[in-house]
């Protein structure tokens, strides 16, 4: 943490308009999720693949499977994630730095192998009408892509951000080159592009953390133990990426929005567009919630908690105490405004977009209600970072796992309902997620010295 905080203060502290541009890209692409990423990414893989095949149906295809591919393992790695990114975080706090890399490459390993024994016989049913080419590599790439999702937790919990970035860069630079230069040869090598990319990433972050924590031991269950198993981490891991993906699935697999793509997969034409690109639109107001929380709010949780644990005066830690407060308050209507921002000159500028993406100015109504849940999802981050940082995981697990739910039963209503209702599923479960969250942290940091002291 404090790696990062002083890397953007050093940004910063160049006081000019450059600077501040670079810093804001800097979080902007810190702070996307992975899965965001991998999309965008894919995204301009395929419009390459476009232009070289002027095959839309192959590059639709591609993209379906992609697609496929990081939501199921996101789903199944999602157990790991926040797991992992805990038992990391505590095993660097007690400076057994010797038990990271053991412990990494057992939870890596056992993901990956649950991944090959579940994806095995899916990759048969979803593939069977494409070559056993195709099949093989997609199975490959699934459990590459669950071990990357775990690799990348585990260097979430060490603050090695920049690590991250840098071998996602590396992977889908390789991906784009070998679609430019072998995707002429069709869908077998657009699939191994992307292996090839992912695999990439993952012997990156391997290399990575194997150089940052050498330890005298390849494997170790020390994560498995009973003290260090975090239930509620699992399922919190779980039900977020699940409720982030269920809406999407019955989109999919309704046969009122939804419609074979090849083999056994599915897309919606009505909702995937509009989703993916209401996605893309949440990085400026992530940017300035990574900066916010790594680079200020960070210094302040650590003040207050640093006053009490040494012993200062009631008025000093109540001063340090309510300049974390603000801090937090701060981080909240920070993102609200950045993102608010943003998505009115998305709005002002739809047409411009959609041309550029070549969608129908039909979807476009969906796309403000999309936006406006992808603004809400943005706000329930900022709670749930708040959440992990004052370790109140019941209440995490409460919020993700009821987001699911009423994801699920939102959007099942709201495509019974017809076209005029779509994306409010998703968009009115993160309200409700969003109200009772807000209502949570704003009680728990009214009477901050109240839990902090019933605990100690």
């Amino acid at each position: 943490m404090a790696g990062i905080a002083f890397e953007l203060r050093k940004k910063l502290a160049k006081k000019s308009l450059s600077s501040l541009i670079q810093t804001f890209a800097y979080s902007a692409f810190l702070s996307s999720g992975s899965w965001i990423i991998s999309i965008f990414s894919i995204m301009f893989a395929s419009y390459i693949a476009e232009i070289i095949l002027k095959n839309d149906k192959i590059v639709a295809d591609f993209q379906t499977s992609i697609i496929y591919l990081i939501a199921l393992s996101l789903i199944l790695s999602g157990a790991f994630q926040f797991y992992i990114s805990r038992f990391t975080a505590d095993t660097i706090f007690a400076k057994e730095y010797k038990s990271i890399l053991p412990n990494f490459l057992t939870a890596a390993l056992l993901n990956m192998i649950l991944a090959f024994i579940i994806y095995l016989p899916l990759s048969i049913y979803l593939f069977h009408s494409v070559s056993s080419f195709y099949t093989l590599v997609s199975l490959l790439s699934f459990v590459v892509l669950c071990g990357e999702w775990v690799a990348a937790s585990m260097l979430t919990g060490l603050k090695s951000y920049n690590l991250i970035v840098y071998s996602f860069i590396l992977g889908y630079s390789l991906t784009i080159a070998i679609v430019y230069f072998f995707g002429h040869l069709g869908l077998d090598y657009l699939m191994l592009a992307f292996f090839a990319g992912q695999a990439l990433i993952f012997i990156s972050m391997i290399a990575s953390i194997i150089n940052s924590y050498p330890s005298d031991k390849l494997f170790s269950f020390d994560f498995l133990k009973g003290k260090n198993i975090y239930f509620t981490l699992i399922l919190t891991g779980f039900f977020y990426n699940a409720g982030l993906w269920i809406d999407k699935f019955m989109f999919w697999l309704s046969p009122l929005t939804g419609s074979n793509v090849f083999s056994h997969l599915r897309a919606s034409v009505v909702y995937d567009a509009p989703v993916f690109l209401a996605y893309i639109s949440m990085m400026p107001g992530m940017a300035v919630f990574f900066l916010k929380l790594e680079g200020e709010f960070a210094g302040y949780y650590s003040a207050y908690y640093n006053a009490i644990t040494e012993g200062k005066t009631l008025e000093e830690i109540y001063e340090a105490g309510n300049k974390m407060i603000l801090s937090a308050r701060s981080v909240f209507f920070d993102v609200i405004r950045i993102q608010a921002i943003a998505d009115i000159l998305i709005i002002l500028a739809n047409n411009i977009i959609f041309d550029f993406f070549h969608i129908s100015y039909v979807y476009i109504p969906l796309f403000h209600v999309l936006l406006l849940g992808t603004m809400l999802l943005q706000i329930l981050l900022v709670l749930i970072g708040f959440l992990f940082y004052f370790d109140k995981r019941n209440f995490s697990l409460f919020i993700t796992a009821l987001f699911f739910i009423l994801n699920f039963i939102f959007t099942y209503i709201s495509i019974q309902l017809g076209p005029y209702y779509y994306g409010y599923g998703f968009t009115l479960s993160l309200l409700v997620c969003v109200i009772l969250g807000s209502l949570y942290i704003r009680r728990f940091l009214n009477e901050i010295h109240y839990f902090t002291y019933m605990f100690i």
